[in-house]
C-alpha cells in the first residue's frame, strides 16, 4: 500500500529509492519512497493534513530510481504488491560500524607539560591505535580530548568496512589468462559488439561442460567495462563456488561485489552500498543477484541457465533467468544465457522462434569429452555386483583411479542412509505425521528426518503400526522395520567397505551445512586430500577440477517418474552435467550410469552426448501435450488444516474462470482442481489448479481476475505460480 507525506526542511534531498521512517498509526515503520511530487498538492487532492516524515533515523538510499520500472514490471507480472517486491529485492540495511581513528596534527611534544598528556602522545606518535591506547592507559578519552583541544591531534570516527571476501583472491583457484579458441573468440565477438551498440540482443552461449563459457563471460564482462558500464552476473546457488568468484576477482579486481545468502546482513548490505555508490561495477550473485543496482548496466549474464534454483519457491515466486531478458530489454543491454545443457524454453527460441542468437561452443576447450557407458542393473546380480548399490563396472572405473592417483565422484541424488523404513510384516512404511512424505534415515545420527518439515524422531527398530506375527512362545511381537532404499550416507559406507585405504567424503546438505564447510570439502579436493567424493547433485555443478577422471552415477532413475512434465529434462540436465566433471584435464575421463531403464531416452541420449536430439525428442511430446515452451502456465495452490477445504475454494476459482471466458480474446485450458502430488506438508493438505494459454497477456489477465475475487479467509492460505518449475 503506498502513502504521502510531507516532505519537511530537514528532508528535502530525499527522493525516489530511499528507505525512510513514518508515523505510521501509533507505530513507527519503515518504507521506500517510491514517488515524489515537487508542487504542493492542492487540498481538493488531499483534504487531510499530510503526516511529515520521522527525523528519528536518517533516511538511507536503497535502490536507483530506475529500478523501479523493473520493481513495478515484476509486481504486475507476479500479481504480489509493489512493497512486497522491494522487501524482497532491497537488502535490509544495517548501521554502520564505526572505528575510532587518531590523525596527528602536530608532533613537537615540548610545550606539553602534563606527564600523562606527554606519555599518550609519545604512544601516538609510535603508531598506537585508539583500541591500544585504551588497553594501555587508564580512563584514556579524557586526555585524548586534552589533545585535541590544544591541537595536537583529531579524533574521527571512521566507518569499518567488512568485505564478503579476502583481501586477494586465492592463487591457487585463479585460473590464469588463456587464449581464446576460434569458437570461443566468434561468441565475445558477438557479445562485445552488442554491447558497444547499446541494444538488447538475447544470446543463448550453447557449449558442452568444459567448453569455456566461462572464459566468454570475462572477456564480455572485460569489454563492458573498458566501455565504462557495469556487469551483473548470475549463478546458481551451488555454483557460487570460491573457485569461480576468484576467478573473477583475479581478471577484473576488487570491484566486484558479491551477493548470496550465505553472507551476513553487513556484508551482503556492504555489497549492496559499493554498487550504489558506484565503487563496484561489476555483481555476482545467486537468484537474487538480479536486483542488484549496477551502474550503466552493459551486459547480463546467467549462467546455467536451465538450472530450476533461479525459481523462487515461496513468496514472491519470480523466475530470475526470466527477469534478466526483462531487465536486459530495459537497460536495452545483451543478455547471455550460457548452459551446456539449456532449458527447452530457451532452446525453442533460439533454433525456432530465432528470438534468442545462439552462438555454440561445439567443443571442450583444453580436453577430450569422457567417454559414457550406461550400467542395466537389472542384469546385475546380488552375488556378482560389487556392493549392493556399486556395479562391478563402477567399482572398477573406481579402482583404477586410485591405483593411477585420480580422483573420483560418485552422485547419488538423495540424502540419508536409507530411502524409508517398511514393515517386514504388514509393509507399512514410516510417513512423517505432518507431511505425506516418508521419512529418511539418516543412521551416522540414528534418526528419521522429514526433508520437507525438519521432523526428527529416534529411529525405532519394531513397526507400531502393527501386532505382527505370534511367537513360539505364543508372544504378539510386532514386525521389525526394513530398511529400503538408500542415500549419499549408504553409498559412502559401501565405497568405504570397498576401498578402506582410500580417503572418502561426503558433499551434502548434511556435511556441508554452511558455505565454510563447504568451501573446506571443495579446497581439500582441490588439495589432492580426497580420492572419492561421493554427494548429492552439489557435486555435479560448476566444478573444474583437472584430477577428476571418473563419475559415476549409483542410480539414474531417482527423479525420472516424478509427476512433472519436466522430469525427463532435468534428469538429463543433471546426467550430463555430472559426465562433464569427468576429464577436465589431460587425462581422458570415464562415466558409468547405473539405471534400471537404461534405454529411458533421457539416458540414451545423456550416453551419446546429443543434446539436440534429447532437445528435439521432448519438445515433440511438449508441443503434442501443449505444454512450455508451446504455452503459458498459472498454478494456484491451496493449503488448508481442513483437508476437502482446498479443492472447494478450487473449484469456486474454477467457476469464476470458465465465465470469463466469453471475455477473453484467447483460449486457455484448466486442469484440475486435485489433490497435489505430495498431498501434506507441514499439517496443510494442498491441492492445486492448473491454467494454461499460450498467450502470456491472457495468463496475467486471469492472474489478476482471480486476485481480484474476494475469497480471503483464515482457513487456507493460497499461492499463484505464474510460469512453474515445480509440480509436487
Amino acid at each position: 500500500e503506498a502513502y504521502t507525506y510531507l516532505l519537511d526542511e530537514p528532508h528535502l534531498k530525499v527522493e525516489v529509492g530511499y528507505q525512510v521512517e513514518v508515523s505510521l498509526g501509533r507505530r513507527i515503520a519503515s518504507g521506500f519512497v517510491v514517488a515524489r511530487y515537487e508542487e504542493l498538492l492542492t487540498r481538493d487532492k488531499f483534504p487531510y493534513q499530510l503526516k511529515p516524515i520521522s527525523g528519528e533515523t536518517a533516511p538511507i538510499r536503497s535502490f536507483h530510481p530506475e529500478q523501479l520500472e523493473f520493481f513495478k514490471w515484476i509486481s504486475d507480472y507476479y500479481g504480489e504488491p509493489l512493497g512486497s517486491v522491494i522487501d524482497v529485492a532491497v537488502p535490509p540495511s544495517v548501521e554502520p560500524k564505526l572505528r575510532r581513528e587518531i590523525h596527528i596534527l602536530q608532533r613537537s611534544v615540548e610545550s606539553l607539560r602534563g606527564a600523562k598528556e606527554r606519555e599518550v602522545m609519545a604512544a601516538i606518535l609510535d603508531s598506537s591505535t585508539f583500541a591500544e591506547l585504551q588497553r594501555r592507559f587508564r580512563h584514556v578519552l579524557p586526555v585524548l580530548r586534552r589533545l585535541e583541544e590544544k591541537g595536537f591531534i583529531h579524533l574521527r570516527n571512521e566507518e569499518l568496512v567488512e568485505l564478503p571476501f579476502e583481501t586477494t583472491p586465492s592463487a591457487s583457484w585463479a585460473k590464469p589468462e588463456v587464449t581464446l579458441n576460434p569458437a570461443q573468440a566468434a561468441a565475445t565477438q558477438s557479445i562485445v559488439a552488442a554491447i558497444q551498440t547499446g541494444q538488447f540482443s538475447p544470446f543463448l552461449l550453447h557449449g558442452v561442460t568444459g567448453s569455456g563459457k566461462t572464459e566468454v563471460y570475462l572477456e564480455s564482462i572485460r569489454a563492458a567495462l573498458d566501455a565504462g558500464k557495469g556487469a551483473l552476473i548470475i549463478v546458481p546457488e551451488i555454483a557460487l563456488t570460491p573457485q569461480l568468484i576468484d576467478r573473477f576477482r583475479a581478471r577484473l579486481g576488487n570491484e566486484v561485489a558479491i551477493l548470496h545468502s550465505a553472507l551476513s546482513k553487513r556484508q551482503r548490505w556492504t555489497s549492496w552500498r559499493s554498487l550504489l555508490e558506484g565503487s563496484s561495477r561489476v555483481a555476482i550473485g545467486a537468484r537474487s543477484g538480479i536486483f542488484a543496482p549496477v551502474p550503466n548496466l552493459g551486459l547480463i549474464i546467467v549462467d546455467e541457465e536451465h538450472d530450476s534454483s533461479y525459481k523462487q519457491g515461496e513468496g514472491l515466486r519470480y523466475n530470475a533467468r526470466d527477469l534478466a531478458l526483462v531487465l536486459a530489454k530495459m537497460r536495452r543491454c545483451p543478455v547471455v544465457l550460457g548452459s551446456a545443457t539449456p532449458s527447452l524454453e530457451s532452446y525453442h527460441h533460439a533454433r525456432e522462434t530465432k528470438r534468442y542468437t545462439c552462438l555454440s561452443l561445439p567443443g571442450r576447450h583444453q580436453a577430450e569429452l569422457a567417454q559414457i557407458a550406461v550400467v542395466d542393473m537389472n542384469r546385475e546380480r546380488p552375488w556378482t555386483v560389487a556392493s549392493k548399490h556399486i556395479s562391478v563396472p563402477l567399482a572398477e572405473a573406481l579402482k583404477g583411479a586410485l591405483d593411477r592417483k585420480e580422483q573420483s565422484f560418485v552422485l547419488y541424488n538423495r540424502r540419508g542412509f536409507a530411502s524409508y523404513l517398511q514393515c517386514d510384516c504388514c509393509e507399512a512404511v514410516i510417513e512423517c505425521e505432518n507431511c505425506s512424505v516418508t521419512m529418511t534415515l539418516h543412521r551416522s545420527e540414528n534418526t528419521l528426518l522429514c526433508h520437507y518439515c525438519n521432523l526428527s524422531m529416534v529411529t525405532p527398530t519394531l513397526c507400531s503400526a502393527c501386532n505382527g506375527e505370534r511367537s513360539e512362545t505364543g508372544e504378539q511381537k510386532p514386525g521389525a522395520l526394513v530398511e529400503r532404499g538408500a542415500g549419499t550416507e549408504q553409498i559412502y559406507e559401501e565405497i568405504m567397505a570397498l576401498f578402506p585405504h582410500a580417503r572418502v567424503e561426503r558433499l551434502d546438505r548434511d556435511t556441508a551445512q554452511d558455505h565454510e564447510s563447504y568451501r573446506s570439502i571443495l579446497q581439500r579436493l582441490r588439495d589432492g586430500q580426497i580420492d572419492i567424493l561421493v554427494g548429492t547433485q552439489m557435486i555435479a555443478k560448476g566444478h573444474d577440477l583437472p584430477n577428476v577422471t571418473v563419475v559415476g552415477v549409483a542410480d539414474c532413475d531417482i527423479g525420472l517418474h516424478l509427476p512433472d512434465f519436466r522430469s525427463s529434462e532435468r534428469v538429463f540436465q543433471l546426467l550430463t552435467q555430472a559426465a562433464g566433471r569427468a576429464g577436465r584435464g589431460d587425462r581422458p575421463g570415464t562415466v558409468i550410469l547405473q539405471s534400471r531403464v537404461p534405454r529411458h531416452p533421457s539416458l540414451v541420449m545423456t550416453a551419446r552426448s546429443s543434446y539436440s536430439e534429447f532437445a528435439e525428442l521432448e519438445l515433440s511430446n511438449r508441443r503434442a501435450t501443449g505444454y512450455p515452451p508451446f504455452s503459458r502456465l498459472l498454478r494456484l495452490i491451496l493449503s488448508s488444516q481442513e483437508k476437502e477445504l482446498p479443492v472447494q475454494i478450487l473449484r469456486r476459482f474454477r467457476e469464476h474462470l470458465e465465465n470469463l471466458r466469453p471475455h477473453l480474446s484467447q483460449e486457455f485450458s484448466i486442469l484440475g482442481p486435485s489433490p497435489a502430488p505430495i498431498r501434506r506438508i507441514k499439517t496443510l493438505w494442498r491441492s492445486h489448479m492448473l491454467v494454461k494459454s499460450e498467450s502470456a497477456t491472457t495468463i496475467n489477465r486471469i492472474l489478476h481476475e482471480l486476485l481480484k475475487l474476494d475469497l480471503r479467509t483464515t482457513r487456507a492460505r493460497f499461492s499463484y505460480d505464474v510460469d512453474p518449475q515445480d509440480m509436487l
